[in-house]
């Protein structure tokens, strides 16, 4: 097995953080962070929030709660959804060419477009551009300036929200157990503190679709992987996946395909 290395960014503001809960241990915890007097550790106070105890010194585990749940108090993980405009890839080990399965173009994320926005913009307008790969279909943001050249990012939609658990900070790992029941690590990012709050997106792909493809349409894409030895890069290879097209998504249009946990050595 292995864990998805999951993408972070940053998420807003430092916000106040307060513990809550029923449980006396819960309730012992938010008196001390809320009071500031015998303040716990970010692993003491995460292991009286979840039941589950750290195995390293800097290894916290933190509670797991869907977008928007008025329940949910204090440190914990959110889950903001699956993007509608994703599609789950699946590995395919000996991938033919004659198979009936197109091949579509794939790029991590996230892939940056340099584009000029017409003069006569419409609200939601998709732009057809030449890309390096070939044409590409645009989507233009909402802040997008008729006339201006601008740098589109395409890139996956964060799947969690989390916040720095008391006494944590860059270095340490955020532990949760996903609704799959599957434990997810992720590294807190350089420059965050305690109440602060970033997201983090699945591991993916950016695929194209295929002139000839259409939503429904199944397609194959490939991506490098550079196996390491004692932390050196030893030799490169190609796995294939494949993908469904998802609704909605027009040709030469980018969509995530979130990729599978990884059963080897993930790029570096």
């Amino acid at each position: 097995g292995g864990m998805p290395a999951f993408a972070v960014q940053g998420a807003g503001p430092r916000s106040r953080l307060v513990l809550s809960g029923a449980r006396l241990a819960m309730l012992k915890v938010a008196c001390q962070v809320l009071s500031g007097k015998g303040a716990p550790k970010a692993e003491e106070a995460c292991q009286a929030l979840t039941g589950r105890e750290s195995n390293s010194d800097k290894d916290v585990y933190l509670p797991l709660s869907h977008d928007g749940d008025s329940n949910a108090n204090g440190a914990h993980v959110c889950f903001l959804g699956i993007d509608p405009q994703s599609s789950a890839a699946e590995p395919v080990q000996d991938w033919l060419r004659s198979t009936s399965d197109i091949e579509a173009l794939a790029r991590p994320p996230p892939v940056t477009i340099e584009i000029t926005v017409p003069a006569n913009l419409e609200q939601g307008q998709a732009l057809r551009v030449n890309g390096p790969d070939g044409p590409l279909r645009v989507r233009l943001p909402p802040n997008a300036t008729p006339g201006a050249t601008m740098q589109c990012q395409i890139a996956p939609k964060p799947e969690f929200r989390i916040e720095v658990p008391p006494g944590a900070g860059p270095g340490w790992t955020v532990k949760f157990e996903n609704f799959d029941g599957e434990e997810v690590a992720v590294a807190v990012p350089p420059g965050f503190q305690t109440g602060d709050k970033f997201e983090v997106t699945p591991p993916a792909m950016m695929v194209r679709v295929p002139e000839r493809a259409e939503p429904g349409d199944f397609v194959v894409f490939r991506r490098e992987v550079r196996f390491v030895e004692a932390g050196k890069p030893t030799k490169i290879g190609t796995d294939f996946f494949r993908v469904r097209v998802p609704a909605g998504a027009q040709p030469c249009e980018f969509f995530t395909a979130t990729l599978p946990k990884p059963r080897r050595p993930a790029p570096i």
